[in-house]
């Protein structure tokens, strides 16, 4: 929408380099890479940062992450297990950065076949948190409010301070049973 704003905006408003790839990565960001949500006018904003010099190759290295983040993540993608199209992943371990390898491991899981949403638990020290993603097809925030947390329709998040890994695993599986009977996701 920024994008749009001094796009379109009458005056001689010039974007630095730095500033069109500051927006780029947003709309990358937004967009996963221009394959969820991305329209024409998504594309016209687009091209309109690679005139002001914006480069998608250097973008894309904003994003990178340490091996270490990658590993971790490998390792609690491969923690999951599939609960009526869900993918459910978690760890017990305490890791740095833990709450951005959830989500990127939240978001990786959709890319399985038969996956509709994927849940991420990990632990804080004062309990559970869930990283949760969809493609649309189920509604992982009404999902989450109904653990007490929110979110959107595509990614959501939830905090349980009173239970512990295995307790939140059992909230969610029940949480998921009683809804999809019920119709509801």
């Amino acid at each position: 929408m920024v994008t749009e704003l001094v796009q379109y905006l009458s005056g001689n408003i010039r974007l630095t380099r730095l500033e069109a790839e500051a927006l780029l990565a947003g709309i990358m960001l937004d967009t996963k890479n221009f394959v969820s949500k991305a329209g024409v006018r998504t594309f016209e904003a687009a091209a309109y940062l690679r005139r002001l010099g914006a480069e998608t190759s250097d973008v894309r290295k904003y994003f990178n992450t340490s091996l270490s983040d990658y590993q971790q993540r490998i390792k609690l993608m491969a923690s999951a297990e599939l609960y009526h199209g869900c993918a459910v992943a978690s760890t017990n371990q305490m890791i740095e950065d833990i709450n951005v390898v959830a989500a990127q491991a939240a978001d990786e899981l959709l890319n399985i076949n038969g996956v509709a949403a994927s849940f991420v638990m990990y632990e804080t020290g004062r309990g559970v948190n869930f990283s949760a993603r969809s493609m649309g097809e189920m509604n992982v925030q009404i999902i989450m409010e109904s653990l007490g947390g929110g979110g959107h329709l595509n990614m959501a998040g939830c905090q349980l301070e009173t239970v512990n890994m295995e307790g939140a695993r059992n909230l969610l599986k029940s949480t998921l049973t009683e809804m999809q009977d019920g119709g509801e996701i």
